[in-house]
C-alpha cells in the first residue's frame, strides 16, 4: 500500500534539490519605448501616434487617409492602415504618421523593429514607402516639458532608412506585398565625430513612416501601406566614436562630450515644466 505522506514529502525534496536552471524564467523582453505599437488601445487605436497636421497645407487632410484595420489575410486583428491609393498624393507628398516623441539618450543604442507590407490597389506592388528614425531637440520658441508637441521640437538627426530587402541604399524602404519583420540598431557604429556631436544635442526620437511612390507618374503604384507590431527598446551603450585630441564638442548638458570617460553612460533626467503652448500639429 503506497503511503501518501511519505511519497509527497520525497517529490519536494526532490524539486528543492533540482537544478534551478531547469525552473528558471525566460528572461524578459526589454520594454517597448513605444506606447500602442500593436494599435490596440481600447479607447483610440491610433492613440501616441501623431498624424494630424493642420498647419501644413500638404497634410491638411492626412488624418482622412489614416485608420486602423483588420488583415483578415494574416490573422491580424488591429493594424494600421496608410491609404495612398490616390494617385496625386502618392506621387507628390504622400501619407505620414510618425511615434509620439520617446526621450533618447546619445550615449544609449536603440533597436527599432516593426512589421509592415504594401500593397497596390489591384493586388501588386504598392507604394515604395519610406520609414526611419529622426533625433530631435528643442526648438528655440519651445515651452519644455515632459510631454512635447511635434511643434515644440526641431529636426537634427534623420538615420538611415530602415530597409526591407538586401540593398542598404536609397531613399526608399521598399517594403514587400507580404508581411515581412526588419529591424535597425541606431546610432551607426561607423559615425562620425561630427554626427554624434549633433546626436549630443537632441533629446527626443521619433519612427516616421511615409507612403509615396515618388518614381514618376507612369510608373507610381498608389496602393496601401500596413504596419504592425512597432518597437523601439534600448540596446546598451552606444558603440564608441574616435574622438579628435582637444576637439571641442559639446552636448546638451554643456559637458564637452571629449572629456567623457570611457564607456560612461549619461543618464536622462526627466525635464519639469508646463504643457507647452506653441504647436504646429495635433497629437491623438
Amino acid at each position: 500500500m503506497l503511503h501518501i505522506k511519505p511519497f509527497l514529502t520525497a517529490v519536494a525534496l526532490m524539486l528543492a534539490f533540482a537544478s534551478p536552471t531547469a525552473f528558471a524564467q525566460k528572461p524578459e523582453d526589454k520594454p517597448n519605448l513605444v506606447p500602442n505599437g500593436h494599435f490596440d488601445d481600447p479607447t483610440d487605436p491610433l492613440n501616441h501616434w501623431i498624424y494630424v497636421f493642420d498647419h501644413n497645407k500638404w497634410y491638411m487632410k492626412n488624418h482622412t487617409y489614416v485608420s486602423v484595420v483588420e488583415d483578415k489575410a494574416s490573422m491580424r486583428p488591429h493594424v494600421m492602415r496608410l491609404d495612398a491609393t490616390d494617385h496625386d498624393v502618392c506621387i507628390n507628398w504622400g501619407v505620414q504618421v510618425y511615434t509620439a516623441p520617446i526621450r533618447f539618450d546619445p550615449k544609449k543604442k536603440y533597436k527599432i523593429s516593426l512589421s509592415a507590407r504594401s500593397i497596390g490597389t489591384k493586388g501588386g506592388p504598392g507604394p515604395k514607402c519610406r520609414i526611419y528614425p529622426i533625433a530631435y531637440r528643442w526648438h528655440p520658441k519651445a515651452v519644455k516639458s515632459n510631454d512635447p508637441a511635434f511643434g515644440d521640437l526641431r529636426e537634427d538627426v534623420r538615420f538611415q532608412v530602415i530597409y526591407f530587402n538586401n540593398a542598404e541604399t536609397g531613399e526608399f524602404s521598399f517594403v514587400p506585398t507580404q508581411w515581412k519583420r526588419v529591424e535597425r540598431v541606431i546610432p551607426d557604429s561607423g559615425r562620425t565625430e561630427l554626427q554624434q556631436s549633433h546626436l549630443e544635442n537632441c533629446e527626443w526620437l521619433m519612427l516616421k513612416i511615409m507612403a509615396l511612390d515618388a518614381t514618376g507618374v507612369d510608373k507610381c503604384n498608389a496602393g496601401y501601406l500596413y504596419i504592425d507590431d512597432v518597437k523601439i527598446e534600448e540596446n546598451g551603450l552606444a558603440d564608441e566614436v574616435k574622438i579628435t585630441a582637444g576637439a571641442a564638442t559639446k552636448g546638451f548638458d554643456g559637458k564637452a562630450w571629449s572629456s567623457s570617460k570611457n564607456g560612461e553612460e549619461k543618464k536622462m533626467v526627466p525635464i519639469g515644466g508646463p504643457t507647452p503652448v506653441k504647436q504646429t500639429g495635433k497629437k491623438k
